[in-house]
């Protein structure tokens, strides 16, 4: 039936827009890595990558939306799709935000807050591919309502774990001897990676309600 070869497209494209902002988190991740470490060449580069990526991302969001408008789902879930997708787009836009932060300010004196930074990232990075392995659970034939319950959920965990790394990052640069502008430089860079992390958790939340709301 057509319906259900929309909604084949919906899961083929909404899989892509996965790929592309796990993709954008990968290359965030990696420039603020080396720069944090004194190598900038990559900062300018891997803004117009991102850039590219986010912009890709979201023509293929508007591609969803016409086969939702189109009558892809049932009408009772077809609002939580287009969330869910809405939501998750919102990811590689605040990566793109971090990037971009980076590379126009530049902030400085970042060496001695390196590994603080780094975990951050890397706890981004898997707080995300948990959320990603949650929505192909969810997109497979049958769905896998546990297995989405469970990545959701280690979800949440990872991003308690953030906050908790925040806090003590943020200490650690409030105490150091930088200045106070210097600090509140640093600080605005940590607070734009942990919001990936409070959004990445935002659309893992919209996804377990999606699961509920499709189990027959």
């Amino acid at each position: 039936m057509q319906i259900f070869k929309k909604e084949k497209q919906v899961v083929e494209l909404a899989l892509k827009h996965a790929d592309k902002t796990d993709e954008c988190l990968e290359i965030l991740s990696s420039a603020v890595r080396a720069y944090a470490a004194g190598d900038a060449s990559s900062i300018e580069p891997s803004m117009h990558r991102v850039t590219e990526l986010e912009t890709r991302a979201d023509e293929l969001v508007r591609e969803i939306r016409e086969l939702l408008y189109s009558g892809a789902y049932l009408p009772t879930i077809r609002g939580d799709v287009h969330r869910l997708l809405t939501a998750t787009d919102k990811i590689a836009n605040r990566a793109e935000d971090c990037l971009e932060f980076v590379n126009l300010q530049r902030p400085q004196n970042i060496d001695g807050h390196a590994d603080g930074l780094r975990d951050l990232l890397d706890s981004t990075t898997a707080c995300f591919e948990q959320f990603h392995l949650a929505l192909r659970a969810f997109f497979k034939p049958k769905g896998m309502v546990e297995d989405v319950r469970d990545k959701v959920r280690q979800v949440g965990v990872l991003e308690s774990k953030i906050d908790e790394d925040e806090r003590a990052l943020l200490k650690s640069i409030f105490d150091s001897n930088l200045d106070l502008a210097g600090k509140q430089h640093l600080a605005r860079l940590v607070t734009r990676i942990v919001r990936i992390s409070d959004q990445i958790e935002n659309a893992a939340d919209v996804l377990e309600l999606l699961s509920l709301k499709s189990i027959i």
